[in-house]
């Protein structure tokens, strides 16, 4: 994008919502050009695995993420960078399959660009059994056990839980690490792709726009449509993946989406439990669920 040289920069209004859970600081600046054009832009300041995954994405050019721009060189450590802001301007057409099918070869896309990639993106963390070990205490069970402490209303109806939880949460860690020891699904990873009605996936100009890629990691393609798609849903995937070459079977697809299937109720445990503290339950219900399925 070319508008000439920046005449004037201004802060502009966020609103709270927009500034999630992980604690990230964003601003939103308006960017005169001397051609006479206002652009409006996002700033964050965030680890260099997420500098390095929007780079990359940006220079793949298959547009299905914010341009950004992002001296890599400046510091390993947390550091701002620059990239589109993709305003929720436009309705998500929900229950449309055609919609589905563009935001699983959106997907597929990001994944098939990225599997075992060995250039820039190779210093993108790897989700190994530390990192599994890591969900499934700091971000749920944890998060978990310090609400049942501390109000007894809660524990009286989800302490019963407890012993589930980390059960699953212990083959949990087992399947994952199994897979990332495999590889052979291991690509570049969203890692918080929220269902359908959550805030990642926008619509923007009528396609898919997949933002906040702030979980970034090599890690099984499964985590980034185990909330999105149901798994019937998810077969727009796979076929979008055999579309890039990569073959998988069937049964193999079902099989490993089952056992990924309730990766949600852990990356999502702690977004769920401060619903619940503003007076509604079904978030965490229905993340309970997927772990009581088996």
């Amino acid at each position: 994008m070319d508008m000439g040289q920046v005449y004037s920069v201004c802060l502009n209004s966020m609103k709270p919502d927009e500034q999630g859970y992980s604690g990230a600081k964003l601003v939103r600046l308006n960017c005169t050009f001397s051609n006479g054009k206002t652009v409006s832009f996002i700033c964050k300041y965030t680890g260099m695995s997420e500098r390095i995954v929007m780079k990359t994405l940006t220079e793949q050019k298959r547009e299905h993420t914010p341009y950004s721009y992002s001296n890599l060189n400046e510091t390993k450590e947390m550091a701002w960078f620059i990239m589109q802001d993709i305003q929720p301007c436009e309705k998500v057409p929900y229950g449309s399959l055609a919609w589905k099918k563009q935001v699983a070869g959106a997907l597929a896309d990001i994944h098939a660009d990225n599997f075992i990639c060995t250039t820039e993106m190779s210093r993108l963390p790897y989700a190994d059994e530390a990192y599994w070990k890591h969900i499934t205490t700091q971000i749920s069970a944890d998060h978990f056990e310090r609400q049942c402490a501390k109000n007894n209303a809660f524990a009286a109806k989800y302490a019963v839980m407890l012993p589930k939880i980390h059960r699953c949460a212990e083959t949990f860690v087992q399947n994952m690490t199994e897979m990332y020891r495999e590889r052979s699904s291991l690509t570049v990873t969203h890692g918080d792709l929220q269902n359908i009605y959550g805030n990642h996936v926008r619509c923007f100009h009528g396609k898919p726009m997949i933002i906040d890629w702030g979980f970034s990691r090599y890690a099984p393609f499964y985590i980034d449509l185990v909330d999105y798609f149901t798994q019937e849903d998810a077969m727009l995937y796979w076929g979008e993946l055999h579309r890039h070459g990569f073959v998988i079977s069937k049964n193999d697809f079902k099989e490993r989406f089952r056992i990924v299937s309730c990766y949600p109720a852990f990356i999502y445990m702690y977004p769920a439990l401060a619903q619940y503290n503003r007076g509604d339950s079904t978030r965490l219900d229905s993340l309970l669920t997927l772990l009581c399925r088996d």
